[in-house]
C-alpha cells in the first residue's frame, strides 16, 4: 500500500526539483516558467518587471489545489502559477496588483478577499511629498465610472494631490482621451492609444500585461530620481502607467513599482528576503533536530482541540470550550501580537479544517461552515449544512479535507445511530464512503489519499490507508508505533520550502511513556514500511498539529495551553 503513497511523494519531489537553490545570495527565479516570462517581456519598450525578481512565497488562494499558490514578487508585478480549472495543468498569472493597492482587497480567491485600508505610500515609492499622491488618493478615483470623453477638443486638465483632491489647472501638455474602454467605462489618453498601437510589449497584448483600466488619467507629481515632475497617471488592474512630457521621447513612458509597493503593505516588510524566513516567537527549551527552532506563538489558551489554517493562511485554533481564536498578526519575534474571536458557541466541538474560503467545524448539531467576507477577522457567515449528520464524539469527528476539496467526515444518521461512517461532503450533500475503521482515533489526508490513525487502548497505533473498496478492518497497516506511543493527530508536511522536513514527511503528536512528543515518518525505498524517528520532545501533551504556508509547524499543546511553532532554519541547494 506505501506504492500508492509514493506516487504522491514522487509528484511532490517533481514540484520540489523546480524550485530554486536555496544558498543564492540574491533571489532566485521560483519557476522556470516565471523566467521564461521575464525574459521573453525584456524585447519590449516597457520594462514591466524592473531588474529581477524579488522574494517568492506560497500565499493562499482558496481556488489553487491546497488552497495555496506559489507566486514572485518583482518590482513592477507579480506572477503567479495558477492551476488551470479541471487540469493539472499550470499557467502564469499576472497579479491585479494596483486593483488591490486601491480598492484596499486582498485576492485570496476568485470570490474572497480580505479588506484593509489603501496604503498612505507614495505611487513613487519616496517619502511622503504633498505633490506625490498616494494609493490611498488613488483610491478616490477607482471605480468612478466616466462618460465617453473621445473626440472632446479640450485636453486633460485634472489634478491629483497627494491627499485625493481633484484641482483643475492647466496642462504640462495638451494630451486629450483618445478611446473608451466600455468594460470599465474609462477614457484612454491618446498617448496611451498611440503606445498601445506600436505594440511595446511585443507579442503580448496590452491588456494581459496592464489589464482594464479602472481610473481615468489625471495629472499628478511623480519623482524621478529625486525630482518630482508632472507625469500623467492612469490606473489598470495590474500596473500604474505614468506619461511624462518633458522627458525625451523614449523616456516618457514608465510603470509604476506596485510591486515592491504591495509586498510593503501586505507583509509590513520590504522584500529583501528571497524566500520566506519564519520567526520562531518566544524560544522555548525544547528538544528539537539540528537547523530547526521552536518558540511559543500563544499562550493561555485553554483546552486547544484543533488546529488548521484560516482561508487567508493565518492560524486558526479551536478550544474544546466552543471558542475559535484567530492569529491575525505576530511581533518582531513571530509570537502572536493581535488575535481576533473568529466565532464563539460551538457545542462539544471536534475539530475544524479550511476549505474554499469557508472553515468548518463539525459539533453536537453536525457540520457547520463559517466564512469572514469582509477580512476582519470575524465570521461573517455562519451556516449549518442541511445534511443529517452527527460527528463521532473527540477528535474522531474532526472533518478533514483532500487536495480536491472534498470533506470527510466520521458520523452516524438520525436513521442509523448504531452505524457509524465516513461521509463525503460535496456541493451541501453527504455521500457514504464506507465503516469506520475500529479505535478510530483521527483522519487526516494526503494528497487525495484518505489516512486514519487507530490505537486500541493498551495496544500498539497504527496508520490505515481508507478505500471505499476495502474494508478498513482487512487493510495492512501502513505504518506502526511502538507501545508505549500514544497517538492524539497526524498531519504531513506538504510545504516545498525546506531541505527538512522533505514534502511527504509524516508527523504525529502524543505522547511517549507519558511524555509529549513529535514523531516523524518518511516511507523506505523498498516501499513496505516505514522509519520512524523522535522529532520533538519536552512537550506536555500535543493534540493537534498544522503547517503554515511558509512551513511554519504549529503545535497545540493542551497540557500548557500553548500554542509552539517550529521553524526550519536550514538552507541548503538541492
Amino acid at each position: 500500500m506505501w506504492k500508492q503513497v509514493l506516487v504522491v511523494f514522487l509528484a511532490v519531489a517533481v514540484f520540489v526539483a523546480m524550485l530554486p537553490v536555496r544558498e543564492a545570495t540574491t533571489s532566485p527565479f521560483a519557476s522556470p516558467a516565471f523566467e521564461q516570462i521575464w525574459l521573453r517581456d525584456q524585447n519590449g519598450l516597457l520594462d514591466l518587471w524592473g531588474q529581477g525578481p524579488l522574494a517568492w512565497r506560497l500565499e493562499p488562494y482558496a481556488d489553487a489545489p491546497s488552497g495555496r499558490r506559489l507566486v514572485q514578487y518583482f518590482d513592477r508585478g507579480r506572477m503567479e502559477l495558477t492551476s488551470e480549472a479541471g487540469s493539472t495543468r499550470t499557467l502564469v498569472t499576472q497579479g491585479r496588483l494596483a486593483w488591490e493597492l486601491t480598492t484596499g482587497q486582498i485576492a485570496l480567491g476568485s470570490d474572497l478577499t480580505a479588506r484593509r485600508p489603501p496604503p498612505d505610500i507614495s505611487i513613487d515609492g519616496g517619502s511622503p511629498d504633498p505633490r506625490v499622491p498616494t494609493y490611498a488618493a488613488l483610491a478616490r478615483l477607482v471605480g468612478q465610472p466616466a462618460t465617453d470623453r473621445t473626440g472632446w477638443p479640450q485636453p486633460i486638465d485634472q489634478w491629483l494631490t497627494a491627499d485625493g483632491t481633484l484641482r483643475t489647472a492647466t496642462p504640462p501638455a495638451p494630451v486629450r482621451m483618445g478611446r473608451f474602454v466600455t468594460t470599465t467605462r474609462h477614457n484612454l489618453p491618446d498617448v496611451t492609444v498611440a503606445l498601445f498601437d506600436r505594440s511595446p510589449l511585443g507579442a503580448t497584448a496590452w491588456l494581459e500585461t496592464f489589464g482594464y483600466p479602472i481610473s481615468e488619467p489625471v495629472w499628478a507629481y511623480y519623482r524621478r530620481g529625486n525630482v518630482a515632475i508632472p507625469a500623467l497617471v492612469q490606473v489598470f488592474e495590474r500596473r500604474i502607467l505614468l506619461y511624462f512630457p518633458s522627458l525625451p521621447a523614449d523616456q516618457r513612458f514608465t510603470v509604476a513599482n506596485t510591486g515592491r509597493h504591495y509586498y510593503r503593505w501586505r507583509y509590513s516588510s520590504e522584500p529583501t528576503a528571497p524566500w520566506p524566513a519564519p520567526l520562531p516567537g518566544t524560544p522555548l527549551p525544547l528538544d528539537v533536530p539540528t537547523h530547526f527552532r521552536a518558540g511559543l506563538l500563544l499562550d493561555g489558551v485553554r483546552d486547544p482541540i484543533d488546529l488548521t489554517l484560516a482561508p487567508d493562511g493565518n492560524l486558526l485554533v479551536l478550544t474544546a470550550s466552543g471558542t475559535m481564536l484567530l492569529v491575525t498578526a505576530e511581533d518582531s519575534q513571530g509570537r502572536a501580537s493581535r488575535l481576533t474571536t473568529f466565532a464563539s458557541g460551538f457545542l462539544a466541538p471536534r475539530g475544524v479544517v479550511a476549505s474554499g474560503g469557508w472553515v468548518y467545524v463539525a459539533d453536537d448539531r453536525g457540520l457547520i461552515r463559517l466564512r469572514d467576507d469582509d477580512g476582519d477577522g470575524i465570521a461573517d457567515r455562519t451556516e449549518l449544512l442541511p445534511v443529517d449528520l452527527r460527528p463521532l464524539p473527540g477528535p474522531t469527528g474532526a472533518p478533514v479535507v483532500d487536495e480536491r476539496g472534498r470533506l470527510v467526515l466520521a458520523a452516524t444518521t438520525t436513521d442509523a445511530p448504531e452505524t457509524p461512517l465516513l461521509y463525503v461532503i460535496e456541493d451541501r450533500r453527504a455521500s457514504p464512503l464506507g465503516p469506520v475503521p475500529g479505535h478510530l482515533v483521527r483522519l487526516f489526508t494526503w494528497g487525495e489519499l484518505l489516512l486514519a490513525v487507530t490505537q486500541a487502548e493498551g495496544e500498539p497505533a497504527s496508520v490505515l490507508r481508507l478505500t471505499a473498496s476495502e474494508d478498513p478492518s482487512a487493510s495492512r497497516p501502513l505504518l506502526d508505533f511502538p507501545p508505549d506511543v500514544v497517538l492524539s493527530s497526524g498531519i504531513v508536511y506538504t510545504v516545498p520550502l525546506w531541505a527538512d522536513p522533505i514534502p511527504g514527511t509524516w508527523l504525529f503528536c502524543g505522547t511517549r511513556n507519558g511524555s509529549g512528543v513529535v514523531l516523524r515518518a518518511l516511507p523506505r525505498s523498498d516501499a513496505q514500511s516505514a522509519e520512524l524517528a523522535p522529532f520533538v520532545t519536552g512537550l506536555r501533551r500535543p493534540v493537534a498539529l498544522a503547517i503554515g504556508l511558509d512551513g511554519t509547524i504549529y503545535i497545540a499543546d493542551a497540557g500548557t495551553g500553548q500554542v509552539v511553532k517550529l521553524v526550519p532554519t536550514l538552507r541548503s541547494s538541492r
